[in-house]
């Protein structure tokens, strides 16, 4: 788990990246893989079999989640036949969409107020994130 606040937020203006994401969060195939990485840790092959979907298809998906930075990979490891075989778990990271004219100065202000929650409840443990 990233210990860095600025890696568990995403603030993006509205722009054509900013389009693909919220894309890619409103596709019912990557809602259904943060859920299951949400529970816990697995492999693309697991990812495929769970879900019933061409592995192919959740590579596109596992690929795009992981360049947004909602998953990452956990470990690697290695198969009797010497393949890699990557270990996903879902990442605790907020994004905050805002208007393309806003200051660039409201993020700064947001992250730093981020920052200082997280701070101040360093002892606090937060639940799991629960995907309806």
């Amino acid at each position: 788990m990233p210990d860095d606040p600025e890696e568990k937020l995403l603030i993006l203006q509205l722009s054509e990246d900013s389009k693909k994401i919220a894309r890619l969060l409103s596709s019912e195939t990557s809602i259904r893989i943060l859920k299951l990485l949400n529970k816990k840790s697995m492999s693309a092959g697991n990812l495929a079999d769970e879900l019933g979907i061409r592995l192919n298809t959740l590579k596109y998906n596992l690929d795009s989640l992981l360049e947004i930075g909602m998953i990452r990979v956990r470990n690697v490891k290695w198969s009797r036949k010497g393949r890699e075989i990557k270990v996903y778990e879902a990442a605790e990271k907020v994004i905050v969409f805002l208007p393309a004219k806003e200051n660039l100065e409201t993020p700064i202000f947001m992250m730093k107020s981020w920052q200082d929650s997280l701070e101040n409840s360093e002892r606090q443990e937060f639940p799991k994130l629960s995907w309806s």
